[in-house]
């Protein structure tokens, strides 16, 4: 870690203010019904620390969402993040609102401590009653003790240390969440064709085509951080296998599957896949890797391709790519990895999508159950519980909703799942004002899928 003087360069400090004031002074676009309800721009003088808050949507409870830690880091990301989380927290029936951190920097390059010391005290009057953190990119459970003693409630954060009465994200709780959305939409899959639902023909033709034992289906993992190392590890316990996994520096692929538990073994204490090449050198390890370049994860055959990075990896470019070579189902396990028109195009040429809000929420709903004051135990068993009902519920409400006797129908479950998202949080917006006739009304038009 950095010396705290390093944060108060002139190269660092212009850096973050630049773009802190670029983003201020061209005005907030990105208000809608639903909010922001605020947008705080912090910035600490004595540290350099530059950060923003976003709190999108506090009508289901205090806005959760993690404190992201990059150079990358923009306003407008930490709002569109916000903005998943409200409807993540509303899919997965939890009493949070949306909400997420920032803070503009490598955090290898400052002192990381003081810049995360800093940022809570300058949210500190919205913790917890409006603001809740948890890790994300760039964050660990240590900066969460430091967030929760800076604030001085132990509530103010999840993703603390077990031995402050947390639930470590580090335990996978997102990775088990996208395993588990997976192997619900397979098992969907196997009911469509085994009862004998009615159903579009690219629908029933991707029954067919997934028609094979788990562990022929070949599945490829961009990102091997916390979410994609853990969604490897709990896939490889449901035998499906993984063919490929890439990070920022590499891509290593086996057709025949890889061995996700000597690989994680073999990762262990190394930041990158590339670090793994050191080790081929000096025969430190049973087992030798190729390394490719980490776009190869986007031209090889695979069944599903899981994102489990940053944001926009799936875009117009890289969506052709995942066609030409066969991609069928696409299982968001990081935040926002899809543009818009690369979805577009993907849904139209029958790709089967579950999206990030769904698919990832394994993580806020393991947090809720630390906020709860429960156990570990507890917390997986309660992501199984929920992510299985609200992958299975929004994969029926759109097989519903589709032309089961047409031959392009789409299966589109973004779509149908942002409704009964939206629905969750209008009513609660209705409730909080007081239009309690209003609200019931509301609800009372909401179909409800019965399976």
């Amino acid at each position: 870690m950095a010396d705290s003087d390093s944060s108060l360069s002139p190269s660092n400090l212009g850096s973050n203010v630049e773009k802190y004031q670029g983003e201020r002074s061209s005005g907030w676009s990105e208000i809608d019904e639903w909010g922001p309800e605020k947008v705080l721009q912090v910035y600490d003088p004595d540290t350099g620390m530059t950060g923003v808050l976003v709190i999108d949507n506090t009508s289901t409870g205090p806005g959760k969402g993690g404190i992201r830690f990059a150079d990358s880091v923009t306003p407008t990301e930490v709002f569109r993040l916000a903005r998943t989380m409200t409807w993540k927290c509303a899919s997965a029936g939890l009493p949070f609102g949306g909400a997420k951190g920032g803070i503009i920097a490598n955090p290898s390059k400052v002192n990381q401590v003081e810049w995360v010391k800093s940022f809570a005290k300058m949210i500190r009057p919205y913790c917890p009653s409006q603001y809740i953190a948890a890790t994300d990119v760039g964050t660990t459970e240590l900066d969460m003790a430091v967030f929760a003693h800076e604030i001085g409630d132990m509530q103010a954060c999840t993703g603390k240390p077990q031995e402050l009465g947390g639930i470590p994200h580090e335990l996978g709780t997102t990775g088990y969440g996208v395993s588990i959305a997976l192997r619900t939409t397979l098992d969907f899959l196997k009911d469509v064709k085994r009862k004998g639902f009615k159903a579009s023909r690219p629908l029933l033709d991707l029954t067919y085509s997934l028609d094979i034992k788990r562990n022929d289906i070949k599945v490829v993992i961009q990102g091997f951080g916390n979410v994609g190392s853990f969604t490897a590890k709990f896939l490889n316990d449901l035998d499906i296998r993984v063919v490929g996994v890439s990070d920022v520096s590499g891509f290593v692929f086996d057709e025949n599957g890889l061995n996700i538990p000597q690989l994680m073994i073999d990762m262990k204490d190394k930041s990158k896949l590339s670090d793994l090449l050191v080790d081929n050198q000096h025969h430190q390890q049973q087992y030798s890797y190729d390394i490719l370049d980490k776009d190869e994860i986007f031209n090889v055959d695979s069944d599903i391709f899981i994102p489990a990075a940053l944001t926009g990896v799936i875009n117009d470019n890289t969506a052709h790519q995942l066609l030409k070579h066969n991609v069928k189902i696409i299982v968001e396990g990081a935040n926002i990895p899809t543009t818009p028109s690369a979805d577009d195009y993907l849904v139209d040429n029958n790709v089967l999508i579950i999206p990030d809000f769904l698919a990832n929420s394994g993580g806020v709903i393991g947090s809720f159950v630390e906020y709860q004051g429960r156990t570990e135990k507890e917390a997986f068993d309660l992501i199984e519980y929920k992510i299985t009902n609200n992958v299975k519920r929004a994969l029926y409400n759109s097989l519903s909703s589709t032309d089961k006797e047409g031959d392009t129908s789409k299966l589109n479950v973004r779509k149908v799942a942002m409704e009964t998202a939206k629905q969750i949080v209008y009513r609660a917006m209705l409730l909080r004002k007081g239009a309690i006739s209003v609200a019931r009304e509301a609800y009372a038009r909401k179909e409800r899928v019965i399976y």
